[in-house]
């Protein structure tokens, strides 16, 4: 694996796991992986995008949510949120003024915490709880 500029000019990884599904059979023969690892096996993942759901507002919010609630009676979910247009606003204050990669990632990371933090007021009555990140990893025990 090798660094190579891309016609952009940023500095990419060469490697053949670039912009593959981590789930393909092909590519999973092609490494030493035997099985896939799958911790807590009954878990569904879903991600509320920012953009594409939060910042669309309660009329697509809520329903949603409400579907949700009513899939959590047959199903575990773990959802998780994005940032938003909120994030790509602040990340492009913060390249204008010219601030590390470490504030970058930190102000991502809060308004993506914003928007948990609103969903899981939303589905509180329904059961719903906040975990943060450091406590995802804890799920499976």
């Amino acid at each position: 694996m090798g660094l190579k500029r891309d016609e952009g000019g940023r500095l990419r990884i060469e490697t053949p796991l670039m912009a593959e599904s981590l789930m393909d059979r092909a590519l999973l023969k092609s490494t030493k992986t035997e099985e896939i690892f799958r911790p807590p096996p009954g878990l569904n993942v879903i991600k509320l995008g920012g953009q594409s759901i939060i910042d669309r507002g309660s009329p697509v919010v809520l329903p949603l949510l409400g579907e949700l609630s009513a899939a959590r009676q047959q199903h575990q979910l773990l959802i998780m949120t994005g940032g938003s247009t909120r994030s790509r606003h602040a990340y492009a204050i913060a390249l204008d003024l010219g601030m590390p990669t470490g504030v970058l990632a930190k102000l991502g990371a809060s308004i993506r915490e914003q928007n948990a933090l609103m969903v899981s007021f939303l589905l509180a009555p329904h059961g719903g709880v906040k975990i943060g990140h450091d406590d995802v990893v804890k799920l499976p025990a």
